[in-house]
């Protein structure tokens, strides 16, 4: 799951951020991974590339026997003196080899990326707007929260997308903070789904499914197989760009990556070099189910030779998820701060856990499943999730009773009338809660327009001028309010809608469109109370029977609205 201007609130909290902070929400807002993602692959393949050049250049200055005698026989034969080969054409061809290497690895990394993207956003198409309402209204028991956030994050890979819906669902109201932690414990499940399916090995499956996809996508009418035609696209595309950078890495490189690996085991500086390693690269993809999946993939090309290898970078992949939760907690109401929270206790606290009481366990274990090495690091990062939610989910509510004394409820300033109090820029690209916050933010303003009617016809019948008074300072921030909701409703409506979430867009527009004109009536109002208190005209029949009928269609557009949105209650 498109950057567009921050509301007001939300650039009143990110300008006391550093700028690096606000480059990185920015980037997360749009899933602009592609930019970090480039400078982490730069900075692993270089030295590779360095490596091979190397090595090309031992080979250039000790030849093989074959060689030197065609060197000395071509300087013999008047040609270039071997000297100038050597540096010269020998060096310029050696640099092919270092330029394929890294275009395939940068086009390998750019196939998978994109094809997981492609892969988990039809399936949420398909799947995930019916699983996310599900989840707002199923998840009283934590246990089910639990099935729920697995399935959900089974779905779009990602546990950072999944917890940064809940902040989204629990900022607008739909979901405590007790509820959504069941559905954490199950979000980190959930991301073990993608390194399981990688330690399958399916290449041999990834170019038919692509020709599969594209025939089912391009000569299909019915939109749910097309989208299942993009799904086995993305599909294939994923475990392609896999294959290419399998294929990619030199033997010498692999060599010296065996040697980077074994920094990360066996001493405490190792494992904290691991730590930071995984969770440097998830805070950059946003997933840890992709940095693991590598991992799964060099484990299955003898790149990393054991579980103890594995562990840290697995633990730092953990930790690194919980970055994007965090950022998108900041300006959101409390609750929503304590399940960014909790997502980033769990997975910390899940790290020291492993290291400091289940290692040997793990270690003992794993091997005992069986599988090749690429299975049992798969394998491992599934037993670490499911140790951690079996040790949490007996103890929800007096963790969520820490976890508030942590991140202790603030006394909030209550905003301006006219200011929106649920509209929020950072869940745009979440269709789902997005249209709840507007509903919410649209409710607020029904009940604005309904208290601005009563009171124009209480002072209009009574020339009360302080009721009048009132109307007026609502009328400035009703037409704020409205023109803030109509612009978010119109880029709710620019997104990759579900065909449920497309039906409930224009109820949003017709119920603001209502509201609005029950505004109007009410400024109308005004302005003639205005003239009848200055001129002191009596309230006649006629006026009476036209203020009754003012009534009548203001009680009908709002019954309208109570039709449109069963949360406005008439």
């Amino acid at each position: 799951m498109v950057l567009s201007k921050f509301n007001k609130g939300t650039a009143h909290v990110l300008g006391r951020r550093s700028p690096f902070a606000l480059f990185v929400l920015r980037l997360i807002k749009k899933r602009c991974f592609w930019v970090p993602a480039l400078a982490l692959t730069v900075s692993l393949v270089l030295p590779l590339a360095t490596l091979s050049r190397q090595s090309l250049s031992d080979r250039e200055s000790n030849p093989p026997g074959e060689l030197k005698q065609a060197l000395v026989t071509h300087g013999q034969t008047g040609g270039k003196g071997p000297t100038a080969l050597l540096t010269g054409e020998v060096s310029q061809k050696a640099e092919s080899p270092i330029k394929a290497t890294l275009f395939q690895v940068f086009g390998g990394l750019g196939l998978f990326l994109f094809g997981l993207r492609l892969m988990s956003d039809s399936l949420e198409k398909v799947l995930g707007g019916k699983m996310k309402r599900v989840l707002a209204t199923l998840t009283r028991r934590p246990v089910y929260g639990l099935a729920l956030g697995t399935v959900v994050t089974g779905v779009i890979q990602s546990s950072s997308a999944t917890t940064v819906m809940l902040v989204g669902l629990i900022n607008a109201g739909l979901m405590d903070f007790v509820q959504s932690i069941g559905v954490i414990l199950g979000a980190n499940i959930g991301s073990t789904v993608l390194p399981q399916i990688v330690a399958l090995n399916p290449d041999q499956l990834a170019l038919p499914a692509v020709g599969l996809g594209v025939i089912l996508h391009l000569f299909c009418k019915n939109s749910k197989v097309k989208e299942a035609g993009l799904i086995l696209l993305g599909f294939g595309m994923l475990f392609f760009g896999l294959v290419l950078m399998k294929t990619a890495i030199p033997s010498e490189a692999r060599v010296v990556i065996q040697r980077l690996f074994m920094l990360s085991s066996g001493t405490f500086k190792g494992v904290l070099v691991g730590l930071a390693v995984g969770a440097l690269a998830t805070a950059i993809v946003q997933a840890s189910g992709i940095t693991v999946g590598i991992i799964v993939v060099l484990a299955s090309q003898g790149m990393v030779t054991d579980l103890n290898q594995a562990i840290p970078l697995i633990l730092g992949c953990n930790i690194g998820t919980c970055v994007t939760a965090l950022i998108a907690s900041i300006g959101t109401a409390v609750g929503a701060k304590r399940a960014a929270v909790a997502h980033a206790f769990f997975n910390i606290f899940g790290a020291f856990l492993t290291l400091g009481v289940f290692y040997q366990f793990y270690i003992w274990s794993i091997p005992r499943m069986g599988g090749n090495l690429a299975h049992q690091v798969a394998n491992l990062h599934v037993l670490i999730k499911l140790v951690d939610a079996a040790l949490f989910l007996p103890i929800v509510v007096p963790f969520s009773k820490f976890i508030a004394r942590i991140v202790p409820a603030k006394e909030v300033r209550k905003p301006a009338i006219g200011t929106p109090q649920y509209l929020d820029d950072k869940f745009i690209q979440e269709p789902v809660v997005a249209i709840e916050l507007a509903i919410k933010e649209i409710v607020r303003l029904g009940e604005i327009s309904r208290s601005m009617i009563k009171y124009a016809m209480d002072g209009f019948m009574h020339n009360d001028e302080r009721l009048l008074d009132r109307v007026e300072a609502y009328r400035t921030a009703v037409q704020t309010l409205r023109e803030a909701i109509f612009e978010y409703a119109v880029r709710i409506s620019r997104q990759d809608l579900t065909k449920e979430d497309a039906e409930r867009v224009p109820r949003l527009f017709l119920s603001l469109n209502n509201f609005d004109r029950v505004a109007g009536y009410a400024v109308r109002l005004l302005e003639l109370g205005r003239t009848k208190v200055s001129k002191d005209i009596p309230l006649l029949g006629t006026a009476l029977n036209e203020l009754k009928d003012v009534y009548r269609q203001v009680d009908t557009m709002l019954t309208e609205v109570s039709g449109y949105l069963p949360e406005f209650k008439r």
